[in-house]
């Protein structure tokens, strides 16, 4: 308690920056700090800080400068004051919103593209796979120990569920709408409606040490297409629809 009234004795000003640090953190790497040390969370969260100190400063500049007279610029309103540090909260959000995006798609395109590095920093392949949120997977394929394979054949069709076209899991666990069951018995795909009327879509979640393999499918944005299509010159390289295990 006593490290709680001390923060809130200190001036508006320093709330507001630390403020903005902490919730710039949060949205910058919300599932993405399992690897984060205590030094990595204050290194970053104090860059963020001193993005909201840099913007609530420019925001008093230019009401300085193009707000009252210079008679009257000595004494700063207090209403001025907390916009400024509000304005600085605001902008270290964005900024944390536009970092998530770049620091996990275009920063280790350029890095690679550049021969710096071809790490990502993630530690499995499948920390790569959740956080790359706008991947735009159109299909996944479950395959648990025991042979029996769960599918959802088309995500887009659950796009406006209450969770999403699936989840996946940090431990390794999914959930997904299956549309389409194979036992290990008879190998034959069985088609599966997960809407049950008004009850609404039925969400299977499957733990992670029930599963042996996972198949996810994408289907590239068209800005990704043409790029891709550049880079090799076979188009946008969209696998087929042939079942692996049916070879």
């Amino acid at each position: 308690m006593e490290a709680i009234e001390r923060l809130l004795q200190l001036p508006y000003q320093t709330l507001a920056i630390l403020v903005a640090g902490y919730l710039s953190y949060r949205l910058a790497y919300t599932g993405r700090d399992s690897t984060h040390q205590t030094l990595d969370t204050l290194a970053i969260a104090l860059v963020f800080a001193f993005i909201s100190q840099a913007a609530s400063a420019l925001l008093l500049a230019v009401y300085l400068a193009w707000g009252p007279t210079p008679s009257d610029a000595v004494t700063l309103p207090l209403w001025a004051g907390y916009a400024a540090s509000v304005g600085g909260i605001v902008a270290a959000l964005i900024v944390a919103a536009i970092w998530r995006r770049v620091s996990v798609n275009s920063l280790p395109e350029i890095l690679r593209g550049a021969g710096i590095s071809s790490s990502d920093r993630n530690t499995a392949a499948w920390e790569t796979v959740i956080n790359r949120e706008d991947s735009g997977p159109s299909q996944i394929t479950v395959v648990k120990k025991d042979g029996v394979t769960m599918q959802c054949e088309r995500l887009d069709d659950f796009k406006k569920a209450p969770f999403g076209p699936m989840i996946l899991g940090q431990d390794g666990s999914i959930a997904l709408y299956v549309t389409d069951y194979r036992s290990k018995e008879s190998g034959e795909w069985e088609k599966i409606d997960p809407y049950h009327g008004d009850w609404g879509p039925e969400l299977t979640i499957i733990p992670a040490g029930e599963i042996s393999e996972v198949r996810i499918r994408h289907a590239p944005s068209l800005l990704r297409r043409w790029r891709r299509g550049r880079g090799t010159g076979k188009g946008s390289g969209v696998v087929g629809d042939e079942d692996p295990s049916a070879s």
